[in-house]
């Protein structure tokens, strides 16, 4: 018995090893790692309406302020006296801006339409040859020439087969003058790739007459 009792008390005495301490695992350690690597290759995808990325934010802006107000207006007043002023007035204020600032600033084009004396009608266009159009700016200005005049397009249509006068003509004049900016920029569009095709070519005539040339001489 008392050697029993010896035995508990040196059982008792010994110090007790110390608590391992908590390590991870190897089979976390490459978790993280693969996650980490991960999220550094591969870029994060960006928006093409993402104003932060814009050059011009407010020009991105008011390219389509007054369309949407126009046809805010329309939708609230519907065929009132009052929609047709308020269609009108941010029609044309929209129609001004876009021919004369916004397209300039985005996409740096810009198209005039002149009468000549015999009545005929004129279109010329002017692009900036040296300008980096933003991917942000044109996808914005694009948008808004395309989605609203598909908007009034289709209000047209619509009221044209259900025989609404008042709204009918508030849909043709808001419609004509977004689809005149639409055609003259689209024009303008295409006129600016030819000459850019145009002068690559030049370019590339003279590199080749001037390297002919040297080997001629040669």
């Amino acid at each position: 018995m008392e050697e029993d009792l010896h035995f508990k008390i040196q059982m008792q005495e010994m110090p007790s090893a110390p608590p391992k301490p908590l390590i991870q695992t190897s089979t976390d350690e490459p978790t993280k790692l693969s996650v980490a690597s991960t999220s550094d290759s591969v870029p994060l995808q960006t928006s093409n309406y993402d104003l932060n990325r814009a050059s011009h934010p407010k020009a991105c802006i008011f390219t389509c302020l007054f369309k949407a107000l126009a046809l805010i207006f329309y939708l609230i007043f519907g065929e009132s006296i009052w929609s047709f002023i308020l269609v009108i007035i941010f029609s044309a204020f929209d129609f001004w801006t876009v021919k004369n600032i916004t397209g300039r600033l985005l996409v740096g084009l810009k198209w005039e339409n002149i009468i000549m004396e015999d009545g005929s009608s004129k279109w010329e266009f002017y692009s900036l040859p040296n300008k980096q159009v933003n991917a942000v700016d044109k996808t914005f200005f694009w948008t808004a020439q395309l989605g609203f005049t598909l908007a009034w397009a289709v209000f047209t249509f619509s009221n044209m087969i259900s025989f609404t006068l008042m709204k009918f003509v508030i849909d043709v004049i808001g419609l004509s003058l977004c689809w005149t900016n639409l055609v003259g920029y689209y024009k303008c569009n295409g006129d600016h790739k030819q000459k850019v095709k145009d002068l690559q070519g030049d370019i590339t005539n003279k590199v080749v007459t001037n390297f002919v040339g040297q080997m001629m001489s040669k």
